[in-house]
């Protein structure tokens, strides 16, 4: 199964709300506005702004663009023109996300479908680079560094990088506990399970296996537990500053970065792989 069809499968298993013709979707979107008010608040994001007549922004792993979509109309309410492009390999996120932003921007976002952890080669530099709607777990810190290859590399030397992050060791071990079985859908017409089903130890990503038991649908996807502190130290490499803004918490909030280093060798953590992971020797393990 190819990782777009495998990531296809996962969002109609997992309870991720993302259509914005119902009334449940657009409240996520009202929120996420909101949010977007609070972020751009920040003084790096002020400064750049005012710098700027024109921001473009590139909302990376977009699924349906909540976030780009979101920032751009807190930008554009606030009087400055604005530039959308959405990457994700999601074709039907896409194509979601392209027909919200038309009728909520009034202007159609450049849409490209693109995997973030292989060479992204766009032509443009942008000022800010957004990823949103708790994206992370799906990059273990191997794939992460190769995300932020591509982010630094799409951004202008001054650009600003933003991405929601939750602390799951807190929230998953330490606050709830860790369940092996736990039901995500519970409904008269869908019950959908997501089971443990391993953790590699060179990779750190932990197997679920999520499966409607109604149907029998299934798709297994590999996550990673990151916490803020992990997350935003991987980032710091790539970047000058970072900073933190809790939202709903605490262990709940959004990291941004500024200003891109140039002075690493950024290739080579994007084209080649180290000799532990090609190593496969030692497998996978369901013990924790």
């Amino acid at each position: 199964m190819s990782e777009s069809r495998r990531l296809e499968v996962f969002y109609t298993l997992h309870p991720w709300i993302e259509n914005f013709e119902t009334a449940e979707g657009l409240k996520r979107y009202r929120e996420v506005v909101e949010l977007m008010e609070r972020v751009t608040s920040h003084p790096w994001f002020r400064e750049l702004v005012e710098s700027r007549k024109r921001v473009k922004i590139i909302d990376v792993c977009s699924g349906t663009g909540i976030g780009g979509i979101a920032l751009s109309r807190v930008l554009r309410d606030r009087g400055v023109e604005v530039a959308l492009t959405l990457v994700d390999l999601r074709l039907s996120a896409l194509e979601k996300g392209r027909k919200f932003a038309v009728r909520e921007l009034g202007f159609e976002p450049l849409v490209v479908t693109a995997d973030v952890t292989q060479p992204l080669d766009l032509q443009e530099k942008h000022d800010v680079a957004l990823m949103w709607g708790n994206t992370t777990p799906h990059f273990n810190p191997w794939m992460w560094l190769r995300v932020l290859v591509n982010i630094s590399r799409v951004l202008d030397d001054n650009g600003l990088f933003a991405y929601d992050e939750v602390d799951k060791v807190y929230s998953l071990f330490m606050s709830r506990g860790f369940r092996e079985v736990k039901p995500q859908i519970v409904r008269e017409d869908k019950i959908v399970l997501d089971i443990f089903a391993g953790r590699d130890g060179r990779s750190g990503s932990v197997k679920h296996l999520y499966v409607n038991i109604l149907t029998g649908e299934r798709v297994e996807i590999d996550l990673y537990y990151w916490d803020i502190a992990s997350s935003a130290a991987f980032t710091w490499i790539f970047f000058e500053d970072v900073d933190y803004l809790p939202t709903t918490s605490k262990y709940s909030g959004v990291i941004v970065a500024r200003k891109p280093r140039r002075i690493l060798n950024l290739g080579d953590f994007i084209v080649k792989t180290p000799t532990m992971l090609r190593n496969k020797s030692v497998e996978s393990t369901t013990s924790m």
